[in-house]
């Protein structure tokens, strides 16, 4: 008995040291928040995290691709609000479709969910979601609660209140949370920097909920959309969340514009007439770009759409089945049924 109060008192202690220096301003909201990771062991944490997360999905092996994509989230950094470190961004080599941030500025996105991607506005979209989590320190806040929680199982532990085994069942499906998303709060919040930053570095901020209402008709196992729902906003609040600030933005910068009368160059992105999207130059880096898994490994197409062209006959063209234009609608984004301009480039497989 003497031995589980004195254990209980030390772990009290230890749980009242991390809150008293444990509490830091978050960059975004201005709010405090329990954080005890420091910027220094943030970015030593992504360090030692990137050869293992490189050995675990593997390097997409395409220079170019690489490249671009690191230019388009340095080109973000440039606007956001955290702007003190260095950022890394990596294509990484599996069929999912998914992006992360972990500490210290490391971004990655996947082979697989470039493919989804119809524009650069849409990839920049998706980086300044991921570059909103790493201002916001969400990933640091994310270990130090993780940390909390362990201290508190050992008190329940020392208490009598709970087994070794219950301890570390329940950390272990605590850091399992902090693979599958931050909580809809920092989603949201990651959303709106994301809009804000990709407007700021001149692409179309529409270009968020377009990417999101593709990703809402990708197909998914019911088992991965119930671990979505749980850690992230209804994937349509969120479109509607992102169309509605997008919208607010434009037409207060617009507005803003007019007042001051910002007619030169440098400031179209103000008044709207230099936002970007750049749908063709997007679909040029995916030409050749690995699909789907390495034991079923095809590649994506870029086609260009002839008069009378329909998703059913591009799909009998390059895939010898016309009953596959649904596959190639959730590619591209669009209904399958959807009236096609001859010239327009559309994502294929082979």
């Amino acid at each position: 008995m003497t031995i589980k109060l004195a254990t209980l008192y030390s772990v009290g202690i230890a749980v009242s040291l991390l809150f008293v220096s444990g509490c830091m301003v978050n960059p975004v909201t201005l709010e405090q928040q329990f954080n005890v990771i420091s910027e220094d062991r943030e970015i030593n944490i992504g360090r030692q995290a990137h050869p293992e997360i490189i050995k675990q999905f593997g390097y997409y092996q395409n220079p170019d691709l690489q490249r671009y994509v690191n230019e388009i989230g340095q080109k973000l950094v440039t606007v956001c609000k955290r702007r003190d470190i260095t950022y890394h961004f990596t294509v990484i080599d599996t069929p999912i479709e998914n992006a992360f941030a972990v500490p210290g500025g490391y971004i990655y996105i996947t082979r697989g969910l470039l493919a989804y991607l119809n524009s650069e506005a849409e990839l920049a979209g998706v980086l300044a979601h991921e570059i909103g989590h790493i201002v916001g320190r969400d990933s640091a806040n994310q270990i130090s609660q993780a940390m909390l929680a362990q201290i508190a199982a050992l008190a329940g532990v020392a208490a009598g209140s709970a087994s070794k085994g219950d301890a570390a069942a329940a950390t272990s499906l605590l850091l399992n949370s902090v693979m599958l998303g931050f909580g809809r709060e920092k989603e949201y919040l990651a959303d709106a920097q994301g809009v804000e930053y990709m407007y700021k570095a001149g692409y179309d901020p529409m270009q968020m909920a377009s990417f999101q209402r593709s990703l809402s008709q990708i197909s998914q196992s019911p088992i991965g959309l119930q671990q979505y729902n749980m850690t992230h906003p209804n994937i349509f609040d969120r479109i509607d969340q992102c169309t509605a600030r997008a919208k607010v933005m434009m037409a207060m910068n617009t507005a803003m514009s007019q007042i001051n009368n910002q007619d030169t160059a440098v400031n179209k992105i103000q008044n709207n007439s230099g936002i970007q999207v750049l749908s063709e130059k997007y679909k040029e880096y995916l030409e050749g770009l690995a699909y789907g898994p390495k034991e079923n490994l095809r590649h994506i197409k870029i086609y260009t759409t002839m008069e009378g062209d329909t998703l059913s006959l591009i799909a009998k063209k390059t895939l010898g089945n016309e009953l596959k234009a649904k596959e190639l609608a959730e590619l591209n984004g669009i209904p399958p049924e959807m009236q096609l301009v001859a010239g327009s480039k559309i994502k294929t497989i082979f």
